[in-house]
């Protein structure tokens, strides 16, 4: 049974509903109810909101803080929130009352008083970061201590999840004081999350708070007195996690398990090694029938209890930059070493580190038994020189009462004095619009502008190896989470977005929600040009068109015919749109009048021609003919693609999305026509994407044409250029076109091109020599008859020159 299409009711009702569903209704309503808390409420200079680990327990640095916090009468005054999952309440009711510390109000992550509390405390401490939706006010002091020294790559260096690390970077952002324990901490951290230019606040290099435990001599030893370990051989494991939330690792937990029953036997009375595993981990492993292997006492915060062991075993985790301030012994058992870095980065080799590295449980066992012989002063002068017993005091001093000390040193983030300059690219998607971005991006001269391109996390997810593409040079920002609106507003958004609501009365609705929106999402950086490359997507067309800084809308194709041909833009909001920005950048004079028609003054108009990169065109086309495993569909196989491209016969190809607008069904026919004069011909169709499943469709339909066996059909390729190569000749037919880059690429790799005579492509045909035929059913016979009958002359484009006029129009927008 064919599906049927939701109507525009339908579409609003299912927005709702996922809007809902995502979360508790109770959570989504007071999340609603945070814009209005936010405008409403002033800022409680008594008042403190702490969060560990987004609420899952309290532990770390931020435990230290609130410890200290509460320990000393200079706070009395003040009112402590710390948050909490529900499901993390009683533990870590249970961690306060065992350290005696009171006047602490736990508060569920997402309710209405955490939701108050977070519009309206003074100072805010994390050492992770805050949710999405958290907007920092003006007044407020937030201080994010982060949670430990890196071994692993962070941010842009986490190469499987580019996409993901928005809300982390927003929150760096907008924080006051970031606190980093040592120089490499603070270098990488910055680096990698591309701090230099848009942070508002400053770094401050101090002590950490959880490590100031480590110089307490006494408290080690009431612990161990507490839990009747005096005289015992104390070890403690903790390894790092191996998994991703998105990626568990099928065998962690029974590795885990094989090697701790190994030690267990071979350990002696007198010793005891203490495991603490991720949670995740730690419910696949039994221990219960180990006699010397036990968990983390829960009654104790981590490193209060770490601070008992004589000897730290981990491995990848960065729990070893902080233990090696007891002086203790520390070996690494790295048993999956290879397997373990085969996709993931770090920033110093683990054979660099000075402590111990082991493979088996044997010689596990023999360093456990003997002595340090390893230097550890220039590791401890590098990374733990600002650690102290009075961390905890100094920082809450400085953050609280503005109160400087020697122990803290304080380094404001660079700026290099260039203009930031900030581009949309949608969701990533291979299409012509991030081919354009990423080749504007590859050619302009970086060091005259800090460019940022930024782009829709959830959607780009998808699309990793384009985020990857992007010059080194270039900084990227995603955008995370959902608009902050009340119920109301929220409502009639989405019945807009559905197309029930007009725009004028929106416009009015949103006219003081866009500002908060920027800042949320960016966490004011500062931008002095920002460019909406794509030119699609209302939500941010309009939030662009909000930017206090010189403004740029691009237009990448005939916008009358996106409206008639495919639904995609809507004429109230180009209307809007082409008026509110600054420019507005048309990458062809062939569409100039199509825009026109949305406005009557043209005076910010630009033509700005998108940038061609003949080299890497060149660079590509010169790869291995490749379908992409478990991603690549075709009606042929690969080798029956490569046998085709080997054989005498004369191969016709087209690039484009399986759209409407690119008249596949019309091509397919006329060359069915040139085929039945001409069988030792080939047509192949490449397209990064589909539309309405138009793919499929045309796979059965070509079924039934007598050129059956010679049409080629293939949907996603991330490298078409090598196939394109391989081929006799070029046809674009569609029935409008922004650019048409393909007729470049394909010229670039030596084949002749032909296209139909319609907007877009014609400007550039015609000056550069090009062969257009009708945009009709002839038009197209004609096409193919031409190419077949080697009469299409090749064009006579000067790419390096076309492209240096290109950048030059670029800056104009800019500049």
């Amino acid at each position: 049974m064919k599906k049927r299409k939701l109507s525009n009711k339908g579409m609003l009702i299912k927005a709702l509903i996922i809007n809902f569903l995502k979360k508790p209704i109770w959570q989504s309503i007071n999340l609603m109810r945070y814009p209005y808390f936010a405008k409403k409420l002033k800022i409680n200079d008594k008042v403190i909101v702490m969060e560990a680990q987004h609420g899952r327990e309290i532990s770390g640095n931020i435990f230290y803080l609130l410890k200290a916090l509460r320990e000393d009468s200079q706070y009395d005054k003040y009112t402590v929130y710390l948050t909490c999952q529900k499901s993390s309440k009683q533990k870590i009711l249970s961690v306060l009352e065992q350290y005696n510390i009171k006047n602490v109000n736990v508060i569920h992550l997402y309710s209405a008083k955490y939701i108050k509390a977070i519009a309206s405390a003074k100072y805010l401490f994390n050492d992770n970061t805050f949710l999405p939706f958290y907007l920092k006010k003006e007044g407020q002091i937030y201080l994010n201590t982060w949670h430990g020294t890196p071994l692993k790559t962070l941010g842009r260096g986490i190469k499987n999840a580019l996409h993901s690390i928005g809300n982390t970077q927003k929150n760096f952002v907008c924080a006051d004081y970031l606190l980093y324990p040592n120089r490499y901490t603070m270098e990488h951290m910055t680096d990698d999350y591309m701090l230099e230019n848009i942070a508002t606040g400053e770094a401050i290099l101090a002590g950490y708070p959880r490590n100031a435990v480590f110089f307490d001599e006494n408290r080690r030893n009431q612990v161990k007195k507490d839990l009747n370990l005096t005289g015992k051989k104390i070890y403690a494991y903790m390894p790092t996690w191996r998994g991703t939330v998105d990626n568990l690792s099928s065998t962690a937990g029974s590795d885990v398990q094989s090697y701790l029953k190994e030690l267990d036997e071979k350990l002696n009375e007198d010793e005891i090694l203490f495991v603490n595993l991720h949670p995740i981990a730690q419910k696949d492993v039994d221990f219960s029938g180990f006699k010397n292997i036990r968990t983390f006492p829960s009654q104790y915060e981590t490193y209060d209890f770490l601070n008992c062991a004589r000897c730290l075993v981990t491995d990848y985790s960065s729990v070893f930059y902080d233990y090696a301030n007891t002086g203790g012994k520390i070996i690494l058992f790295t048993y999956d070493e290879e397997e373990y870095f085969a996709d993931r980065g770090v920033y110093k080799p683990i054979s660099e580190l000075p402590f111990t590295n082991v493979k088996n449980t044997d010689d596990l066992i023999k360093e456990l038994r003997t002595e340090k012989a390893y230097d550890d002063s220039d590791f401890l002068s590098e990374y733990c020189a600002y650690d102290q017993v009075n961390a905890a005091a100094d920082v809450l001093s400085f953050a609280i009462n503005g109160k400087k000390c020697d122990t803290i040193e304080e380094v404001p983030f660079k700026k290099n004095g260039k203009k930031n300059i900030l581009l949309y690219l949608g969701n990533m998607d291979k299409n012509g619009v991030t081919t354009a971005g990423t080749n504007l991006l590859n050619t302009v001269d970086k060091s005259e502008f800090n460019y940022y391109v930024t782009f829709t996390a959830m959607q780009a997810k998808f699309h990793q190896d384009s985020i990857a593409a992007l010059p080194e040079d270039v900084n990227y920002f995603p955008i995370q989470g959902m608009f902050n609106l009340n119920i109301f507003k929220k409502v009639l958004y989405l019945a807009y977005a559905c197309k029930l609501f007009p725009m004028k009365p929106i416009l009015k609705l949103l006219k003081n929600e866009w500002e908060p929106e920027i800042a949320r999402l960016f966490g004011g950086a500062h931008f002095d040009s920002v460019i909406q490359f794509t030119g699609y997507t209302p939500k941010m067309i309009l939030l662009f068109s909000e930017f206090p800084c010189t403004k740029t809308i691009y237009v990448h194709s005939d916008m009358q015919n996106e409206i008639k041909y495919r639904g995609n833009q809507r004429r109230n909001l180009l209307e809007y749109a082409y008026k509110k920005y600054d420019n507005v950048a048309l990458v062809t004079p062939d569409i100039w009048d199509a825009t026109a028609s949305f406005t009557d003054d043209t005076s910010n108009f630009k033509i700005t021609h998108n940038i061609i990169a003949d080299k890497e065109i060149k660079a590509r086309g010169k790869q291995e003919i490749r379908f992409d495993p478990d991603v690549t569909e075709s009606n042929k196989t690969e080798d029956e693609v490569k046998a085709i491209l080997q054989s005498d016969a004369k191969v016709f190809i087209s690039v484009g999305r399986y759209s409407p607008e690119k008249a596949h069904m019309r091509m397919i026919n006329a060359f069915n026509t040139v085929w039945a004069e001409n069988n030792n011909t080939y047509l192949i169709i490449i397209g990064g994407n589909e539309r309405d499943n138009l793919y499929k469709k045309l796979c059965d339909y070509v079924k039934t044409l007598p050129c059956s066996k010679n049409v080629v059909l293939i949907l996603a390729m991330s490298n078409p250029l090598p196939i394109v190569k391989a081929c006799d000749g070029f046809i674009l037919g569609s029935l409008y076109e922004g650019f048409g880059l393909v007729l470049a690429e394909a010229d670039i790799l030596g084949l002749p091109v032909v296209s139909t005579d319609i907007v877009g492509p014609r400007t550039f045909m015609q000056k550069y020599n090009g062969t257009l035929v009708k945009n009709s059913d002839e038009g197209m016979v004609k096409g193919f008859k031409l190419l077949l009958e080697g009469k299409v002359p090749p064009l006579t484009v000067d790419y390096d020159e076309y492209n240096r006029e290109a950048v030059e129009e670029f800056k104009q927008l800019i500049n």
